[in-house]
């Protein structure tokens, strides 16, 4: 049995979050643990383990950079806050950011859930968020692997999660946090071989 009082140590931040996520992707998009793994580890990839709300080196000099869970860049961006203005949502709230990718992948993002929903592998599940949806300059594929497979385990572990969002994404850590490792490849450490 599970200890009510269990606080997560660093290290379980993105398995817990991870936990609290798949299942509502699963059921919210119609994915398999598997499907909901392979855009987990790819937002993983993107946000540094859910810890960075703001980019934190943007590719294309002085933009503001991505944003959110799927650290949402240039229009896509603009089209995140507009949709979060239409709600009456902080972009900074993580519900906002969850809210804003269902309703994406539902709306002008159809065709990467669709492709998302006949990956059968976990790398063909990654393979399809990050050609269709994310589309990044720096693909980083064994990263984005990396972080999928960690989701997966964490979906398969069975242990809901020890606290609630509040603070899922926030502010730049200082340093990276021992307990979350940067794959090779991760957007703090991407190799000349990573490029496209």
């Amino acid at each position: 049995m599970r200890n009510p009082e269990r606080r997560p140590t660093p290290g379980d931040f993105f398995a817990a979050e991870c936990r609290r996520l798949g299942p509502r992707l699963m059921g919210d998009l119609g994915l398999s643990d598997i499907q909901a793994a392979g855009l987990l580890g790819n937002l993983g990839h993107e946000s540094g383990g859910f810890r960075d709300l703001q980019e934190i080196a943007p590719a294309v000099a002085g933009s503001r950079g991505g944003w959110g869970l799927a650290q949402w860049t240039g229009p896509r961006r603009r089209a995140m806050e507009a949709w979060c203005r239409a709600h009456a949502l902080d972009p900074a709230d993580p519900e906002a950011s969850y809210g804003y990718l269902c309703a994406e992948l539902r709306g002008t993002e159809a065709a990467a859930l669709a492709a998302l929903r006949q990956a059968a592998t976990l790398r063909a599940a990654t393979e399809a968020v990050c050609r269709r949806f994310e589309r990044p300059g720096i693909v980083a594929l064994p990263s984005r692997l990396a972080w999928a497979a960690r989701a997966l385990a964490a979906l398969r572990s069975g242990d809901a999660p020890a606290t609630p969002a509040a603070g899922a994404l926030g502010p730049r850590r200082a340093a990276p946090a021992a307990d979350v490792p940067e794959p090779a490849g991760s957007a703090a450490h991407v190799s000349p071989g990573d490029q496209p």
